[in-house]
């Protein structure tokens, strides 16, 4: 039983709480789980007549589909146009995480690669200007335009930190899961002309997210990037450059809140172009959530 389950059954509604427009593959999901997202926010604890049927629905279309799916083309090697990118792509520490382990820079067919996540949130566009700026450019004749959107060379940038004076603390609010502390410093600050003190603190960036396409028991899955592809399908860009990694036999793919293993490596796994399908999939809200990282200043006398 999931969070919402049983915030459902203890409150008998979900009103109140914060939400994101989203999309779901309700014809995967459990039909409990896919009626709870069409209710939200109301989310009765016994679902409405339309939600049941719909979910049924959704469900019997994908029992209905052909066996198996075909993805023997569903990668291919990058072109010569890319070779001055990713260069460069390739000098940052973030990146060399990923190709130090295996990973290799791939184009893939977004219209063959499997998913993983039930829910994708649908406003990205709302929380990135310089997205939204690099998709009005994006052309699936000009490979380039889409590298720097699913591959960006990290570069850095402000938080919107803030200083409360009442708790003595730096505090940070992101909706972005990938904000995070990432190293400590101390050095030396002149405070005033002649005036010197040293400085201890932490540093916080938004770490960059890669679209990420990993092989896991013989399937191709589009592992992080979810938002970006979608928003280019929605386009028509089917085409994008990716990293891909293979997950080994003994090795558990790490996905948090993905769908389980009998779904995704079943008869009918879901792919990318399901989620803007009407008949397996759903327009609707679900729950938002925000980090807070707070760098507090205390001071402590002891006697004794």
């Amino acid at each position: 039983m999931n969070d919402l389950t049983e915030k459902l059954l203890r409150d008998g509604n979900l009103v109140g709480l914060k939400t994101r427009p989203a999309r779901a593959l309700i014809g995967w999901m459990s039909e409990r789980e896919a009626q709870i997202f069409l209710g939200i926010p109301l989310a009765p604890a016994t679902p409405l007549p339309e939600h049941v049927e719909r979910v049924q629905k959704a469900q019997a279309v994908v029992r209905s589909r052909p066996a198996g799916i075909d993805q023997t083309q569903v990668l291919s090697d990058v072109g010569e146009e890319l070779r001055d990118y990713l260069m460069e792509f390739q000098k940052h520490p973030n990146s060399q995480y990923y190709l130090a382990r295996g990973g290799t820079i791939r184009i893939a067919d977004l219209n063959g690669i499997c998913a993983l996540q039930p829910i994708v949130h649908r406003d990205y566009l709302d929380h990135s200007d310089h997205f939204r700026e690099l998709l009005q450019d994006a052309r699936q004749d000009d490979v380039l335009s889409l590298i720097k959107i699913t591959l960006p060379i990290p570069t850095p940038r402000e938080l919107p930190v803030q200083f409360d004076p009442q708790k003595n603390a730096w505090v940070l609010h992101s909706g972005n899961p990938d904000a995070r502390i990432v190293g400590h410093f101390s050095t030396r600050v002149e405070l005033a002309p002649g005036l010197f003190g040293m400085g201890y603190g932490f540093c916080l960036a938004h770490l960059p997210s890669f679209a990420q396409v990993v092989r896991y028991r013989g399937r191709y899955f589009l592992k992080d990037g979810y938002h970006r592809s979608l928003a280019l399908l929605e386009k028509g860009v089917t085409r994008i450059p990716v990293i891909c990694q293979e997950i080994l036999e003994s090795q558990k793919l790490e996905v948090e809140g993905r769908l389980p293993d009998e779904t995704i490596l079943g008869a009918h796994p879901p792919t990318l172009t399901d989620y803007l399908r009407a008949d397996v999939a759903a327009g609707g809200f679900h729950l938002a959530s925000e980090k807070t990282i707070m760098i507090q200043s205390l001071e402590n006398r002891t006697w004794g």
